[in-house]
C-alpha cells in the first residue's frame, strides 16, 4: 500500500505539469492569447485531449499583426528624444508627443 502512495505522487508529479505544459508555455512567452489558451487547454481535456493538442500548437503561434514587433516604451521615448536633439522636433512637438505615449 504505501509503495502505491509513492507511485502514486510520483506520476501526479510528473503528469500535472505535463497536463497543463501549453497554458506554461503560453504565460512563459506572455502570449497575447494566453487566457484563451488556458480556457482551451483546461475545458479542452474534456474532449479527449483533443483540447490540449490545440492549446500546444497555438501557444508556439503568435499573431503576424506586428505586436511581436513592438517598441517599448523607453525605446520610443528614446528616439523621440534623438529626434529632438538633431532638430527635426520641436520641444512643444517631443512634449506632445512624450505626453501622448506616457498617457498623460
Amino acid at each position: 500500500m504505501g509503495s502505491f502512495s509513492i507511485w502514486h505522487w510520483i506520476i501526479v508529479i510528473i503528469l500535472l505539469p505535463l497536463a497543463f505544459l501549453p497554458t506554461i508555455i503560453a504565460i512563459h512567452k506572455n502570449h497575447p492569447y494566453k487566457i484563451a489558451i488556458t480556457l482551451i487547454n483546461i475545458f479542452g481535456d474534456l474532449l479527449y485531449g483533443l483540447g490540449w493538442l490545440i492549446a500546444l500548437v497555438w501557444c508556439f503561434i503568435l499573431p503576424k499583426n506586428g505586436s511581436n514587433i513592438s517598441v517599448g516604451v523607453a525605446d520610443e521615448l528614446s528616439r523621440l528624444h534623438q529626434l529632438k536633439e538633431n532638430g527635426i522636433l520641436t520641444q512643444e512637438e517631443f512634449d506632445a508627443k512624450k505626453k501622448m505615449i506616457l498617457g498623460g
